[in-house]
C-alpha cells in the first residue's frame, strides 16, 4: 500500500467541487483534465451518480492534482435524498481526514444566468457554508458559470449582490473567499487552478467536528442546517395539507371535478410529506448506528482501562516490595521505570491528536461505518498502549 505523505506536505493538490446541477463542475474537469469521457451537460438533470476522484499530472507545474467531483443536493433523480448526499460527501471529508489529506481548496458552482438565487440555492449555499467553516473560507473559491447567457450589464449587477448580499456570499468574502468567472475556456480554468496552488491545505468544519469534537453527522452544523430543512418542509406540506382539506368540506354536492382535483392535491402533498418525514427518519437511523458502534468502542476502551490500571497497581507493588527489602538498586531501577512510564504517557497525550486516527484504533469494529469520532478513543489508546508496552519490557527483562 502506497505511503502517504503528512497533508501540508504531499504532493497531491485535492480541489472539491461542490454546487448545484448544471453549474459547469463538468465541464471544469473536462477543460483541466482534457478528459473527454467526462459527461457534460447543459439541462439540470444530475451528471454526477457519487462522489468521484479524477486524478491527472497538471502539464505545466507537473502537480499531481485530485478534482472531487460532488453530487448536487438538488440532485435530479428519483429516490436520491439529500441526506444520502450529505452522508456521501461527509464520508468522503473524513476518509480524506483518516489518510491525513487536508483539502487545498473548494469550488463552488453558481449559474450567472438564473435570474434569483432560489430555494433550493440558499439551501444548497447553507449547507456548503457549514460545511467548510468560517475558518477555511478563505479557501474557497465561488466560481461563477454561463455567463454567456447574460449581458454584461446585468451579470456584473448580479455578481455585486452575491458578493455584498448577506443572504448570498457576503460572508465567505469577507472570510477571504474570492470571486472568479468560469467562461468554459481552458485559460479561465488555468487561472482558477494556478490560485489554488497559493493556498496552505485545511481540515474542513465538519471532519473536525465529527473526528475531534465527537459530533454525529447530524449534531454538525451541515447537519444541523439540514435537519432544520426537513422540519421546515413537513410543517409548510401539513399547513398546506389542513388548507386543502377544510377546502374539500366546503365543497358543494355535485362538485365532483373540483373535489377529485383537490383530493389529487391532497394526495400529492402526502406523498411529499412521506418523502421528508422518511428522510428524516434515515438520518436518524444513521445516527443509531453510531450509537451502537460508540457503545462497543466504550466497552472495548473500559477493558482496555482495567487492564491498564491493573499494569500500574503490578508496577506499584514492586515499588513497594523493593523498598521494604531495602535493595537501593532494585528501588532506583523501580522508581526510573516509573519515571519512564509517566514520561510515555504525557507523550502520547501530547502526540496523539496529530498521529493518531479513528481508522487505527477502531477500524476493525466499524468497518463500513465511517460516520464514528475517534475522540472516544483518542486519549486512552495512546495511552494504554505505550504503558503496556513499558510494563511489558520490564517483565521481559527480569
Amino acid at each position: 500500500m502506497e505511503n502517504r505523505k503528512p497533508a501540508d506536505t504531499q504532493d497531491e493538490v485535492v480541489i472539491a467541487l461542490m454546487g448545484n446541477t448544471g453549474t459547469g463542475k463538468s465541464s471544469f474537469i473536462q477543460l483541466l483534465t482534457g478528459d473527454k469521457s467526462v459527461r457534460v451537460g447543459d439541462s439540470l438533470d444530475s451528471e454526477t451518480d457519487d462522489v468521484v476522484k479524477i486524478a491527472f499530472t497538471d502539464p505545466v507545474s507537473g502537480r499531481k492534482v485530485v478534482l472531487v467531483d460532488t453530487p448536487g443536493f438538488d440532485d435530479s433523480r428519483d429516490g436520491r435524498t439529500d441526506t444520502e448526499i450529505l452522508r456521501k460527501i461527509s464520508e468522503f471529508m473524513l476518509n480524506e481526514y483518516d489518510e491525513h489529506r487536508k483539502l487545498n481548496g473548494t469550488i463552488f458552482f453558481h449559474r450567472m444566468s438564473d435570474p434569483r438565487f432560489g430555494g433550493q440555492s440558499r439551501r444548497s449555499l447553507r449547507i456548503f457554508r457549514e460545511l467548510c467553516g468560517a475558518a477555511t473560507f478563505k479557501n474557497v473559491v465561488v466560481l461563477t458559470t454561463f455567463w454567456d447567457r447574460v449581458n454584461e450589464e446585468e451579470g456584473l449587477a448580479r455578481e455585486e449582490e452575491l458578493k455584498s448580499n448577506s443572504n448570498f456570499f457576503k460572508d465567505l468574502v469577507e472570510g477571504g473567499a474570492r470571486f472568479m468567472r468560469h467562461d468554459r475556456e481552458n485559460s479561465g480554468a488555468r487561472e482558477v487552478l494556478d490560485h489554488i496552488f497559493t493556498l496552505v491545505p485545511m481540515n474542513v468544519q465538519i471532519q473536525e467536528e465529527i473526528r475531534v469534537e465527537g459530533k454525529t453527522l447530524e449534531e454538525t452544523a451541515a447537519g444541523s442546517v439540514h435537519r432544520e430543512e426537513i422540519d421546515r418542509m413537513v410543517a409548510k406540506h401539513k399547513k398546506e395539507m389542513e388548507d386543502i382539506n377544510s377546502e374539500i368540506a366546503t365543497v358543494k354536492k355535485g362538485n365532483d371535478a373540483l373535489r377529485k382535483e383537490l383530493e389529487e392535491e391532497r394526495a400529492e402533498l402526502q406523498k411529499k410529506i412521506t418523502r421528508w418525514e422518511d428522510e428524516k427518519m434515515d438520518l436518524k437511523k444513521g445516527l443509531d448506528n453510531e450509537s451502537e458502534l460508540r457503545k462497543r468502542l466504550e466497552d472495548e476502551i473500559r477493558t482496555q482501562r482495567e487492564k491498564f490500571e491493573k499494569a500500574q497497581q503490578e508496577l506499584q507493588a514492586e515499588l513497594e516490595k523493593s523498598k521494604k527489602g531495602r535493595d537501593s538498586v532494585a528501588v532506583m531501577e523501580a522508581q526510573r521505570k516509573a519515571r519512564e512510564a509517566e514520561r510515555a504517557k504525557q507523550e502520547a497525550e501530547n502526540t496523539l491528536q496529530r498521529r493518531m486516527s479513528f481508522k487505527h484504533m477502531g477500524h476493525e469494529i466499524a468497518r463500513g461505518i465511517p460516520l464514528v469520532p475517534t475522540s472516544l478513543a483518542k486519549p486512552l489508546f495512546g495511552t494504554i498502549g505505550r504503558g503496556l508496552d513499558i510494563v511489558d519490557r520490564r517483565r521481559r527483562g527480569k
